[in-house]
């Protein structure tokens, strides 16, 4: 037995390593630029996933949670996210649809006690930020020839390609200070890289425009278990900049292909949980939860790109809002090996109607999403599904007035998991 487990050690160590070097690859959905919850367990339980997290996804959204566990847990909890957009302008009759709405978002976890379940280590691999928008250039909005409205920069175009990815890799120590309160501290190193492509002129000249960075932060949690059945948790993750760099490259103009350098950045949110969890029988738990995101800290998306005599640097305006989300959801052991839940979640948007853009479309959310969990022995089994009831942006006034008209958002998401207990 002790063999095995040092042979899936082995495994696992190599898997978290293949994973880390492929996710930057991968192409995710956001929420603003933000993606969906980290782990079937908090997709399955959206607006209720702080207080009473109990697997190792805690690394990711209450650390202090892991003094819950007794044994070493590895958890790979992928999520898929269906996202599509439409646009109808309002000003001409152009309109143009996105392609490609599938996206893979893995994550992965690893926690162990290391004194006497007084002291926990634990590991997330996480996808945390990431947009993936790829809109169709057949669509009448990137017409080449009458113009489309969005075809060309000089005349505020938009980009029909645009991807952040991030890859976030978490290290995080839980220690139970008493019966009754833990708290859990740890690391954020993301990496992540940053690209655009945009025509620039008739005849099919294009640019891409492509940057990688990294950034540091850190996260903090305290869980108090109040009463035998009640428990309040906080939980917050530090600010975090990424400063990108890379190279500008633009195919077919007059003077051939050109390169050059280019640089951007990115300020991404603190954020701030709250919960309050209720074990309301041995079986039936609920919990409600309030989010708070500093997503102000993101002012401006700056351009700048080298010695190039056909597309300036620039500052554009972005002047996002800090927002909130609030749910409720909970869960039932129906059966000695089974475990149903449900939760439902408010998202508000950051993204005020001025500065609205094809680049980072996004509206408020109300989603609704249920989960199963099966476990057997030393394995679990879960799945979790979630409907996204986006609300119909209507652009009416925007510093672009290309961008005005109306975007409709349908999105679709989907998680699963595997669980192992040494």
């Amino acid at each position: 037995m002790k063999r095995d487990a040092n042979q899936f050690r082995l495994r696992l160590s190599k898997l978290i390593l293949a994973l880390a070097i492929a996710a930057p690859a991968l192409r995710v959905g956001a929420e603003g630029f933000r993606n969906p919850p980290y782990s079937t367990f908090g997709l399955g339980r959206a607006g209720g996933r702080v207080a009473q997290v109990d697997d190792a996804s805690a690394v990711q959204n209450n650390p202090a949670n892991l003094v819950t566990l007794t044994n070493a847990e590895f958890e790979y909890t992928p999520s898929i996210v269906s996202i599509a957009f439409h646009f109808q302008s309002s000003t001409v009759a152009q309109s143009a649809n996105t392609k490609e709405p599938w996206k893979v978002l893995p994550n992965l976890y690893y926690a162990t006690p290391i004194q006497d379940g007084k002291l926990i280590f634990g590991l997330g691999i996480t996808v945390p930020y990431g947009l993936a928008v790829k809109w169709d250039n057949k669509s009448s909005a990137f017409s080449q020839t009458t113009p489309g409205i969005w075809t060309f920069a000089a005349a505020n175009g938009a980009p029909f390609y645009t991807r952040l990815t991030t890859v976030n890799v978490n290290p995080t120590l839980a220690w139970k200070m008493s019966d009754n309160v833990s708290i859990g501290l740890g690391l954020d190193v993301m990496g992540s890289d940053l690209e655009f492509r945009q025509y620039v002129a008739p005849g099919g000249w294009w640019a891409k425009a492509y940057g990688i960075g990294i950034g540091a932060g850190a996260n903090g949690a305290i869980t108090w278990q109040m009463t035998d059945r009640q428990r309040i948790a906080v939980s917050i993750r530090s600010p975090m900049d990424v400063k990108y760099h890379g190279h500008l490259r633009q195919t077919g103009s007059p003077s051939g292909n050109i390169s050059s350098s280019f640089d951007s950045e990115i300020k991404y949110p603190a954020i701030l949980d709250l919960g309050y969890g209720w074990q309301v029988t041995p079986t039936v738990r609920v919990e409600s939860d309030l989010e708070l995101i500093e997503f102000s800290r993101f002012q401006t998306l700056p351009v700048r790109v080298g010695n190039n005599p056909y597309i300036p640097s620039q500052n554009i305006p972005e002047h996002w809002r800090d927002t909130y989300t609030v749910g409720v959801a909970g869960d039932w052991q129906v059966a000695p090996h089974w475990m149903l839940r449900g939760g439902y979640q408010f998202y508000e948007t950051p993204v005020p109607e001025m500065t609205f853009s094809p680049t980072i479309p996004d509206a408020n959310q109300n989603v609704i999403t249920v989960g199963v969990a099966y476990e057997h022995g030393r394995h679990t089994f879960e799945a979790a599904y979630g409907y996204d009831f986006y609300d119909t942006r209507h652009i009416q006034s925007n510093q672009n007035p290309n961008f005005i008209g109306t975007y409709t958002f349908n999105l679709h998401l989907f998680s699963l998991a595997y669980h192992y207990k040494f």
